[in-house]
């Protein structure tokens, strides 16, 4: 038991310690004033022309159903204890856990944008830098680790962990083709940099009292930005990479689309819009393939202990143990291939009223949904939006979203006076955190922030 709990918590960590889910921010998406809100809609255009390099537009995400809150349980007077300890009723832990918890870590990083009016309509350049971590852990893992012998079989399946590293070229353009309806579209260049997919198809637990029997299987596949291959001991068990010169050898396109609607001649005041984003592919010309053997791990207790060293008899028990649940997550090698992997493709579906008596105001509804070939990067989110402008530079919004991973409220500043823009917020504020800075009841937080040029005037 305290083998799986260290997994679980591992796990947790890992995803909670790396800093890295939209490639900008929602809570600028009905701001007009904002330079990349074509990342999330591409038929946005920007007021004016602008140019960035390195920080004009930066998103760091943590995401999370699941929190610190819902492992750790206070005792006594400023004592924790963790969610495996006798003083923590069973049923009440599992309760409160969804049926898939699931944690990650997003970062977007824009190191080139511009932006100009061009051909009757608006065209953008952009290179950037896109990291996604992501974990999805099924309930039954953790009602294995709490419960142990209290049931006499487990069936744990769909643990996943994903992780998708690319940079993207892009170019992208939009116009108005009626009055009031405008069109965009994004192309872009993508190049693989590091890829990895992991997941327990079935993990399935006999527990008697005389003996334990564990039968899994699991599938992997890594992939790299340049030629790759994986080394394996003489068992044909994967330990480690053989990893060749840098020469990109991955690389993929994607395209966003997207409309925005103004409805004014028919409904003063209201604005529809919609898009598709991150429709495409990665082609990893080295995909390394890995799987478990139906693995049948049977444990019938521990062997004879010598009196006069008990001490290193017990270790040496627990270590024959180890090495059998190690083999668990050990990969035989199954060569390497080309292999084509999808994006986390979304979908985004808003609208917006200004309000009569005050134009400066107005409400929003924004829809997002990611389908996303991985069970552990899906996700859907639902936020209502309060947005002001009280002066021509100066913009507010002001959203609460619910989702897949909670409730959140998220906030954002844009400054744009002549010459610069500048822009701070965040889409998942944190309301709770431990003395470490993590989020106590779900893993969200979220900074978003970026200064570019701006140049030209207000159009």
């Amino acid at each position: 038991m305290k083998r799986v709990s260290c997994i679980i918590v591992t796990l947790f960590a890992f995803v909670c310690s790396h800093t890295t889910v939209a490639q900008t921010a929602l809570s600028s998406y009905f701001l007009d004033g904002m330079l990349y809100n074509n990342k999330i809609n591409p038929a946005m255009k920007a007021e004016r022309g602008y140019f960035s390099l390195l920080i004009g537009n930066t998103s760091l995400k943590t995401k999370g159903n699941v929190g610190i809150s819902d492992f750790l349980y206070p005792r006594g007077d400023n004592e924790l204890t963790t969610f495996m300890s006798g003083s923590v009723n069973a049923d009440e832990f599992l309760s409160k856990l969804p049926e898939k918890a699931k944690l990650g870590v997003n970062f977007d990083e824009t190191v080139l944008g511009i932006g100009f009016r061009m051909l009757g309509g608006y065209t953008s350049l952009g290179v950037s830098l896109h990291s996604s971590v992501a974990v999805s852990l099924p309930k039954s893992l953790f009602e294995f680790a709490k419960r142990g012998l209290q049931n006499r079989s487990y069936s744990i399946t769909g643990l996943n962990i994903n992780t998708m590293n690319y940079a993207a070229v892009t170019i992208g353009h939009s116009r108005e083709i009626f009055k009031g309806f405008r069109l965009g579209v994004n192309a872009k260049y993508l190049m693989g940099l590091a890829h990895a997919d992991v997941l327990v198809d079935r993990m399935n637990v006999e527990l008697g009292d005389q003996r334990w029997l564990v039968e899994s299987h699991a599938r992997m596949q890594a992939a790299l930005y340049c030629e790759s291959y994986a080394t394996v001991d003489e068992d044909g068990i994967v330990d480690g990479v053989e990893v060749g010169k840098p020469s990109p050898t991955s690389s993929g396109f994607a395209v966003d689309l997207g409309f925005v609607y103004d409805l004014d001649a028919f409904v003063p005041g209201l604005k529809v819009s919609g898009s598709v984003v991150d429709l495409g592919f990665i082609n990893w010309k080295y995909m390394m393939h890995g799987q478990s053997s139906d693995t049948r791990i049977e444990f019938d207790g521990f062997g004879e202990v010598d009196y006069n060293d008990v001490e290193g008899s017990v270790n040496t028990e627990l270590e024959r143990l180890g090495d059998e649940a190690g083999k668990m997550i050990e990969f035989t090698y199954d060569g390497t291939s080309a292999v084509k992997t999808g994006l986390n493709t979304t979908m985004y579906l808003g609208a917006e009223y200004n309000m009569p008596f005050y134009k400066p105001l107005s409400v929003g509804l924004l829809y997002g949904h990611c389908f996303s070939p991985y069970e552990s990067n899906k996700w859907y989110d639902v936020r209502g939006f309060i947005n002001v402008s009280p002066l021509k530079w100066l913009e507010l919004s002001v959203n609460y979203g619910y989702g897949t991973y909670g409730s959140t409220l998220g906030w954002i500043l844009n400054f744009h006076p002549a010459g610069v823009n500048f822009f701070i917020g965040s889409d998942c504020m944190i309301t709770k955190v431990t003395p470490q800075f993590i989020p106590v009841n779900n893993m969200n937080s979220h900074i978003t922030f970026g200064l570019n040029l701006a140049l030209g005037k207000r159009k």
